[in-house]
């Protein structure tokens, strides 16, 4: 009866429920207020609607695209073992092959894009010789190695991209090409290696053993070749000969039709 003589007196009370939540706030602060929601003109709200559209516009196009042409990817694993004197001796290097669809628009123009990113193999034969597996015709060296060479060149890349984990030997018409330095400071000393006789170029003691290539998820390689090729700087834009441009009636024709990107690309 005292509470409601106080009402009737104009005197204000707090319900307990009221009285528990003052209580119960900390000192020195303010019970959290929610934010009014943004006016319909504000910059804020017109920005916001902005950003969905071009989503809806640019992203749900790009990614319905994607999705009836993908890209089929993989990393190919080039492995070189060789026989020496000393023992076996062995290099490997990843570089990621990707293949990407895209209409078939024009009758002559190809439908299929690549990209190789990685760099070639280097084994390290002692004594200061080299053996470097370039990179060049990677792109269809899985599809050669792991596709049946009849399907659909489409299907076979397909066929390629499912055959992680696998590892096989690459047939002789399909093996890299193969190079070293007589000099290894010398890039116009490059030579071509025959791969079924190392002792040409090595000496007595060293042949091929095998060069396998294996289907993985594993990062590309990078750094082996720049390691080993102390002018690869100097040689940017210019074929290992020198010259600025490959030339028919180079003297030096391996040196003049090679560069840094049968060694590396992408990187």
């Amino acid at each position: 009866m005292l509470v409601s003589g106080l009402q009737k007196a104009g005197i204000a009370t707090n319900r307990p429920d009221e009285q528990t939540q003052m209580n119960s706030q900390r000192p020195g602060t303010r019970p959290p207020v929610s934010a009014p929601p943004l006016p319909p003109g504000s910059p804020r709200r017109i920005l916001r609607a902005i950003a969905l559209a071009v989503l809806i516009v640019i992203g749900l196009p790009i990614a319905i695209w994607n999705t009836i042409y993908p890209t089929y990817s993989w990393g190919q694993k080039t492995t070189v073992t060789v026989m020496t004197p000393e023992g076996t001796r062995s290099g490997s290097a990843v570089v990621r092959v990707s293949w990407k669809d895209s209409p078939d628009i024009l009758p002559d123009a190809p439908h299929l894009k690549y990209e190789v990113r990685g760099e070639a193999t280097v084994v390290d034969l002692g004594d200061g010789k080299y053996l470097f597996a370039l990179i060049k015709g990677a792109e269809r060296r899985g599809i050669a190695v792991f596709g049946d060479g009849r399907s659909y060149w489409l299907e076979q890349i397909k066929t390629v991209a499912a055959s992680r984990g696998e590892t096989r030997e690459i047939p002789s018409a399909h093996r890299p090409l193969l190079v070293t330095f007589a000099d290894i400071d010398d890039p116009a000393s490059v030579t071509r290696v025959d791969p079924d006789d190392l002792t040409a170029h090595f000496g007595p003691g060293y042949a091929l053993s095998s060069i396998t290539l294996a289907i993985i998820d594993e990062k590309v390689t990078q750094g082996r070749v720049e390691a080993v090729l102390g002018w690869w700087e100097a040689y940017e834009n210019r074929q290992l000969d020198g010259d600025r441009y490959t030339k028919l009636s180079a003297p030096n024709r391996l040196a003049n039709s090679l560069n840094r990107l049968d060694f590396q690309s992408g990187l």
